[in-house]
């Protein structure tokens, strides 16, 4: 079976979030345990959080085998390059790897799903993002695609948008295991932006002055944004900034516990469970999929801006060291999960994409027979 990764948001290496991570390691898992062979693709002039190849010196942190030149296809176990003018360059590639099933997620995936139907290659939508604007959903859902999601809030949200059922394949868990957090260092936050909750965090500082609480950026910050969150910081002397990493490991070593306070809905909070796999605990916001990726492994905040709520919770995890080993341990259970596993999330993922479609009824025929004929007018 040959499964083509294609998204105008770079794949890994390329782009180092939540998304990107987890289709890089079920690619991985398909590569190696199921002899799935895969490729992955996305567009060289996407801007929106510009990363671009990673240097050398962090090929082996990130799994980076080899780079060719002067092509640039990177090694990660399978193939991964950017295509300049992607949807132009797409088709030409995906009549030179002829895959059996086309994957598509994130930005550009309705052009993607236009293309492998076009062309009669099933395709599948991994959901990952609870944003996707609903008509764009619908659309997708009409192209006669599988669909995936990344948590059981995002499977419900987009079922009832496309009115038909879909499967969940959780983000494998198993990045750090062997890593550990130190149960003496700091209160971590991943990506300290406006919706993920920073201002929130800062606040939680000020109240706390005793405890240490480290930035990392993620999303890469403008220079405005950088300059302000650092005049924030000067009154903080509590809290350290440290730029983005390709190795999480050297940042996780140095927490003892994750803060998760997003003020929106997350698709589900990969960073929640990548933590409690080094045993760290996680408290976050109630929000979309983060019940799931902390579960028994931390505490949820019913009213994500109630600052006393973060405080006591804080206070009820860190307060205790004997309490704390148990809540490191119940973390680690959580992240061990048969659920998180990349076996299992690349055996259910395949399950899903074999799986027949569901039949439609006259009037939703009726929808894709106008639909068809737009594509080969278009085509």
């Amino acid at each position: 079976m040959r499964i083509l990764y294609a998204s105008e948001r770079p794949p890994y290496p390329c782009f180092l979030g939540g998304a990107a991570r987890c289709a890089h390691r079920l690619m991985q898992s398909l590569s190696e345990e199921f002899a799935v062979d895969c490729a992955a693709v996305g567009s060289a002039e996407y801007a929106v959080t510009p990363w671009g190849h990673p240097p050398p010196e962090e090929h082996a942190a990130l799994g980076i085998r080899s780079v060719a030149q002067p092509s640039g296809v990177i090694d990660c176990g399978y193939p991964v390059q950017l295509l300049p003018d992607f949807f132009d360059a797409l088709e030409s590639f995906i009549g030179r790897f002829r895959p059996d099933l086309i994957w598509a997620q994130l930005e550009g995936a309705q052009q993607v799903l236009m293309l492998a139907r076009r062309l009669g290659i099933p395709g599948v939508l991994y959901v990952h993002d609870a944003e996707t604007a609903p008509n764009e959903l619908k659309a997708m859902g009409r192209l006669g695609c599988h669909v995936v999601c990344s948590s059981e809030f995002l499977a419900n949200k987009v079922e009832r948008i496309i009115g038909r059922p879909v499967q969940v394949v959780y983000p494998a868990s198993d990045w750090y295991f062997g890593t550990l957090g130190d149960p003496q260092g700091s209160v971590l936050m991943i990506n300290p932006v406006k919706v993920k909750g920073v201002e929130t965090l800062l606040e939680i500082a000020r109240r706390r002055p005793e405890v240490q609480f480290l930035l990392l950026e993620s999303w890469k910050l403008g220079e405005s944004a950088l300059h302000s969150l650092q005049a924030q910081l000067a009154a903080l002397p509590n809290v350290r900034f440290h730029p983005r990493v390709s190795d999480m490991r050297a940042i996780y070593q140095q927490a003892r516990l994750l803060l998760v306070p997003s003020t929106w809905e997350e698709g589900f909070g990969m960073v929640a469970v990548e933590a409690q796999s080094c045993g760290i605990p996680v408290i976050a916001s109630a929000r979309g999929g983060l019940p799931e990726s902390v579960a028994e492994g931390g505490l949820l905040i019913q009213n994500h801006l109630d600052i006393d709520a973060w405080l006591q919770a804080l206070d009820r995890i860190l307060d205790d060291p004997d309490q704390y080993r148990q809540w490191r341990q119940a973390a680690l259970v959580h992240a061990r999960s048969t659920r998180f596993t990349p076996r299992d999330c690349a055996q259910r993922f395949l399950a899903a994409c074999r799986a027949p479609l569901p039949s439609m009824g006259p009037f939703a025929r009726g929808r894709r027979w106008l639909l068809d004929r737009m594509l080969r007018q278009r085509g």
